[in-house]
């Protein structure tokens, strides 16, 4: 089940729904069950709608493209799901007298036992998935449990990914007449960067969590602060749309007092599971303190994420070391700066002067974007950015961040 997450986030969003029916029938198969259904709530109605499905040979499956509420046919069930209770029974005898209706549905359809999982994301729920034996009752261990609740969160959060290409497709039609403030392509473009981003962090530390399930005595601690990264990283994403709404209601980003050391650091949780199934060397070296700046934390995230993510691209063809190195530090009065090191093929010297323009990339299936987002939010907080090429090898992005005054402190001259 560890390679789940992984085919998620390699997919496009076209061939998600393709890749968890693929999956439904492992997930089945290797939990010695019959049938496996994922189904979502539709948000236009709040309906609970089979979409994925698979079972063995000889179990009956409803039609997942016929849109009825399965919510007709389990209330007591579907119900537990809404409100993001887990459901577990080995025999329908087991069932509450209230559920009498999904018991009869269960017993018309040969249903024997079921395990039930709601999907969430952002502590919403969205759908469940539902995995059942049809030939004989069986008695679900703990174990068995724990990983489909860690593929609930792979899905859930896959399901996500493609609700978030729907929302970004329907803002930019809402936002077509807005072209003072971006073009088009670009503005699609970057929000498909940013979300991709934390909804693909959310994946990999929830395969981080499948991998430490699987040890003989499974570190809790850790486990949960993984699940506890995929909230964050889903909460992000919810925090790009409401910010990308913001800025087309007010016309600029919050300009707040941002924690830079802390901003780094969540980067650091969001991309470490991310640098290990890379396969690369990933650290950061920060002062015990920085300077706060003003800004748009979610902004300022989303920059230091992109360079940090085109560090960990520009070692996908190297097969010596495999280094990304973040330093951050406040040398100079008045400013801080942040440095990307890697250890990959470096620039071509023809490209430096392109680097941050719009749609350049030497990269076979890049958009040109990323690094253009990320001189965009760095000039518009009044940065300055550059890349060099490194001494030994590779390259390093950095930049700076002016330092607001303290409030009550005496100007140089005013201390002449």
């Amino acid at each position: 089940m560890s390679d789940l997450s992984a085919a998620l986030i390699r997919v496009s969003v076209a061939e998600i729904d393709r890749e968890i029916e693929r999956w439904l029938q492992k997930i089945v198969l290797a939990m010695e069950a019959d049938r496996g259904n994922v189904l979502q709530v539709d948000p236009a109605d709040g309906g609970i709608y089979l979409t994925h499905q698979w079972g063995r040979p000889g179990v009956l499956t409803p039609d997942a493209g016929r849109k009825t509420d399965s919510t007709k046919w389990y209330p007591w069930l579907l119900g537990k799901v809404r409100s993001g209770e887990l459901v577990v029974f080995s025999s329908l005898d087991e069932l509450p007298a209230e559920a009498c209706k999904d018991v009869a549905a269960a017993r018309q359809m040969g249903g024997k036992s079921n395990v039930t999982i709601p999907l969430k994301v952002g502590g919403t729920v969205v759908g469940a998935l539902m995995v059942g034996t049809f030939f004989s009752e069986r008695r679900w261990s703990e174990k068995a449990i724990q990983r489909l609740k860690l593929v609930a969160e792979i899905i859930g959060n896959a399901l996500e990914r493609i609700r978030s290409e729907a929302e970004i497709r329907r803002m930019s039609e809402e936002l077509r007449q807005v072209s003072q403030v971006v073009t088009m392509g670009e503005l699609t473009a970057s929000l498909a960067h940013e979300l991709n981003q934390p909804l693909g962090a959310a994946l990999n530390n929830a395969a981080a969590a499948r991998r430490l399930l699987k040890a003989a005595t499974p570190d809790l601690a850790e486990i949960d602060e993984a699940l506890d990264d995929i909230i964050r990283a889903n909460t992000r994403a919810v925090d790009i749309i409401k910010n990308v709404r913001a800025i087309f209601q007010r016309g600029a980003a919050r300009s707040l007092p941002v924690d830079v050391r802390e901003l780094l650091l969540d980067v650091a949780r969001i991309v470490t599971a991310d640098a290990n199934m890379r396969d690369i060397s990933w650290s950061m070296q920060l002062p015990d303190s920085l300077p706060l700046v003003r800004g748009d934390k979610t902004h300022l995230t989303q920059a230091v994420l992109n360079l940090v993510l085109n560090a960990f691209d520009s070692l996908c063809d190297s097969d010596d070391e495999r280094e990304v190195l973040l330093r951050a530090g406040h040398e100079e009065p008045g400013q801080i700066y942040i440095a990307v090191r890697d250890t990959g093929r470096g620039i071509d010297p023809e490209a430096m002067s392109h680097l941050f323009e719009p749609f350049f990339t030497t990269k076979p299936k890049g958009m040109g974007m990323r690094l253009t987002i990320v001189r965009s939010i760095i000039e518009n907080h009044g940065g300055r950015i550059w890349a060099t090429q490194n001494p030994d090898r590779g390259a390093t992005l950095a930049f700076v961040l002016p330092v607001p005054p303290v409030e009550g402190a005496a100007s140089p001259e005013a201390q002449q």
